[in-house]
């Protein structure tokens, strides 16, 4: 089994970035797994999980980063995953998209975060984003989330109804679709 590494990166944004790092893995035959990279404000966050070929060691990897990430100015950091990290056996789960939108307050993300983690679900992505509107500045937060079974689902569903009212704003949770995925 090969070995893996998470890799977080961040600096200023500038067109560039994503060619160089996967120059980097290109050229030391790594595979780039999974990916997230975004815009933050002015700034430019990576996160990745990069697969070793044999042969290849964490140091090794990080000595090729580290001019790359010197020269785009990248704040990095690795961890090599420990096998039990790895290695497939999850239980399965029920795919959600979860989607709040409303006025911008403090505390909707605790508030969403908080009662899935009573039901055990697990958020897998969230993007938040505020916008100007007429009432104030409006805010939408877009979470990606996998639910462990039916029951936890429909438990969720009814929290989220009472959440509504308490936070004043819409909130759907929708299955996806196999197809979506």
């Amino acid at each position: 089994m090969n070995r893996q590494i998470a890799l977080s990166a961040v600096g200023r944004d500038q067109p560039g970035i994503v060619a160089a790092l996967s120059k980097v893995f290109f050229e030391n035959q790594c595979n780039l797994e999974d990916s997230s990279m975004t815009r933050l404000g002015g700034d430019f966050a990576i996160l990745l999980l990069v697969s070793l070929p044999g042969g290849k060691t964490p140091d090794d990897l990080k000595k090729a980063v580290e001019p790359v990430a010197q020269k785009w100015g990248l704040t990095f950091s690795m961890r090599e995953l420990p096998e039990e990290e790895t290695a497939p056996g999850a239980p399965p789960s029920l795919p959600f998209t979860l989607v709040v939108y409303g006025v911008d307050h403090p505390g909707i993300v605790y508030r969403v975060a908080q009662t899935a983690s009573e039901d055990k679900v697990n958020i897998t992505d969230l993007r938040t984003h505020v916008t100007p509107g007429a009432q104030g500045p409006l805010y939408s937060l877009v979470m990606e989330m996998e639910v462990p079974g039916t029951a936890a689902a429909e438990s969720f569903g009814r929290k989220l109804e009472a959440l509504k009212k308490e936070l004043k704003v819409e909130i759907t949770l929708k299955p996806v679709d196999a197809d979506e995925l």
